[in-house]
């Protein structure tokens, strides 16, 4: 199904509605308890290292156990590098509990640098680390005991060239074809300029003679073909140089106008050259239509007799005039002209006709759907028969399948949010959005019972905000291959492409919820329900997801 092309970027994009819809959901089930005195203590496992070392660094945090904690991340000790960040330690003692989170930094320059104090927030208090001094020195290289290589090069990854040559299949016979037809539309073309080739009538006028004393007329008595070739051929020639009716005249009506050239002074045509003319064309007209044969050698006589005519009239003829040079000249172009368009029109009807053939053979053999999507083109049929990628996002990650890779998204949290949570949201979708997919994690603080129910029913409602009306709702259980449960919400309704023009498509929707202890996953899908391919790629991207469970340090 095709959709209208629309300026979609003037609105936050679908998939960026799902994750702003949880977070403000979740603000009414946080709550701030009161805290014990906090405390921190940071301690690293030694001072001097070598180039590219770790120094593994410390903190240990004392608080309330409702109290939300949240350690630094990124390369917030610089300039030595954090290389990992490990999970946090927790034990509980009553009603404080005690946090050890880890840090793998590194140098890779040599000196003495300064690891800076930390910020640490424990619910609305922030306190800072101490600083601490580390030495950096070199690695001492054997150049003489172990050689020095070159830095390995990138490997390329090998071109994919199925869909090369399964489209080369289909275009390679139309391509021979076409070729094939104007290879010879040119080469008649050709033959037909040297055939028509300008030829002057004189000239053309012997040549004509000197073909018919190479027939066998008089041979195989055929009198009536030799007469007729014969006063055709000085017919044509009086019709272009005197007479432009000359071909459709009568003998008596050609005479005549011979004869009355000569008397005007236009042409001095001797006497007995009329006279000799006019009785070689009264003895064509007794062979060709009362069927009497000439005596013996006279129609040898006669060709003999025809060419000294067309050589005396061509000596009797005036010299013709620039106006006339010209116009033959214009004639002679404009033939070009007639020529060289009939070629054009000749060549493009054969070239249609060919594809029009074609895409008649292809219908009947391969189906009309897969003719137009071949001719046409069609994005999701690409990206369902495409090379897929599979992904990790968001730690403890979901890994999941898809044509392109998700893209981070931005996840606006409330200012009065921002210290009790953390959330990750990744996304891609189509354009026109035929599909879109969204991927979204939210680290909830220790003990907080994540709202599920909640969650989904505000998904809904900031999609009908978007213009979405959801037609059908259902949920059931959803179990993925590794074994990880969850709920899937999934349903049918209208998603509004463009709200100024009114543009929208039927579509489906597919909801996936995991939770796990203080942690929601979520894979949010929307897809063309009018679309065959689309319903395909969302159902094997759901088929692919799986949770992982973090890793234990």
């Amino acid at each position: 199904m095709t959709h209208p092309h629309t300026n979609i970027s003037r609105t936050k994009n679908t998939i960026y509605a799902y994750s702003v819809a949880v977070f403000f959901i979740l603000f009414s089930f946080l709550s701030v308890h009161a805290q014990i005195e906090p405390t921190v203590k940071t301690k690293i496992d030694t001072t001097k290292i070598r180039l590219g070392e770790q120094i593994n660094y410390t903190v240990v945090v004392e608080a309330d156990q409702l109290a939300t904690v949240i350690f630094p991340e990124g390369q917030t000790f610089s300039p030595l590098e954090m290389i990992e960040s490990y999970k946090v330690d927790t034990s509980f003692a009553e009603a404080k509990m005690t946090l050890i989170k880890k840090y793998g930094l590194t140098q890779f320059d040599s000196g003495s640098y300064k690891i800076p104090k930390q910020r640490i927030l424990i619910g609305d208090r922030t306190i800072h680390t101490d600083s601490f001094q580390v030495e950096v020195a070199n690695v001492v290289l054997d150049t003489v005991n172990q050689g020095l290589y070159d830095i390995k090069p990138a490997i390329e990854l090998p071109t994919d060239y199925s869909k090369f040559w399964k489209y080369l299949l289909w275009i390679l016979p139309v391509i021979l074809a076409i070729a094939l037809f104007l290879f010879w539309l040119l080469r008649r073309h050709k033959k037909r300029i040297e055939a028509e080739k300008y030829v002057p009538p004189f000239e053309r006028a012997l040549a004509s003679l000197r073909q018919l004393d190479e027939t066998d007329f008089i041979v195989s008595a055929k009198y009536k073909e030799y007469y007729s070739t014969l006063t055709d051929t000085v017919r044509r020639y009086y019709d272009e140089k005197v007479y432009d009716k000359a071909l459709e005249s009568t003998t008596d009506e050609l005479i005549a106008r011979l004869e009355a050239e000569k008397d005007s002074g236009h042409i001095d045509f001797n006497p007995e050259t009329i006279q000799q003319l006019k009785d070689i064309f009264k003895r064509a007209d007794l062979v060709k239509f009362a069927r009497i044969n000439p005596p013996s050698g006279k129609a040898e006589a006669d060709r003999l007799a025809i060419e000294q005519i067309v050589k005396e009239t061509k000596e009797a003829l005036p010299e013709p005039t620039v106006e006339e040079l010209m116009k033959d000249q214009d004639f002679r172009e404009a033939m070009e002209r007639k020529r060289t368009r009939k070629l054009w029109l000749t060549g493009i009807s054969g070239v249609v006709g060919i594809l029009l053939v074609a895409l008649i053979a292809g219908i009947v053999i391969k189906g009309y759907d897969e003719v137009k999507d071949f001719v046409l083109g069609n994005q999701t049929r690409e990206l369902a028969e495409g090379n897929w990628i599979t992904s990790e996002y968001g730690f403890p990650s979901i890994v999941i399948s898809t044509p392109k890779v998700l893209e981070r998204l931005e996840t606006p949290i409330p200012d009065d949010l921002k210290d009790k949570m953390q959330a990750n949201a990744f996304g891609w979708q189509t354009d026109p959005p035929a599909i879109t997919v969204a991927v979204i994690q939210i680290i909830l603080p220790k003990g907080t019972e994540p709202p599920v129910k909640e969650i989904i029913d505000g998904q809904i409602a900031k999609l009908e905000e978007k213009g979405f009306v959801a037609n059908i709702i259902k949920q059931e259980e959803f179990k993925t291959p590794n074994g990880a449960e969850g709920i899937k919400t999934f349903g049918t309704g209208k998603f509004m492409i463009d709200k100024e023009k009114d543009i929208s498509i039927s579509g489906e929707y597919a909801m996936l919820n995991f939770v796990a202890e203080n942690i929601i996953q979520q894979v949010i899908i929307t897809w063309d329900k009018d679309d065959t391919y689309s319903a395909e790629i969302a159902e094997r991207i759901i088929n692919s997801v799986e949770l992982q469970k973090a890793e234990t340090k």
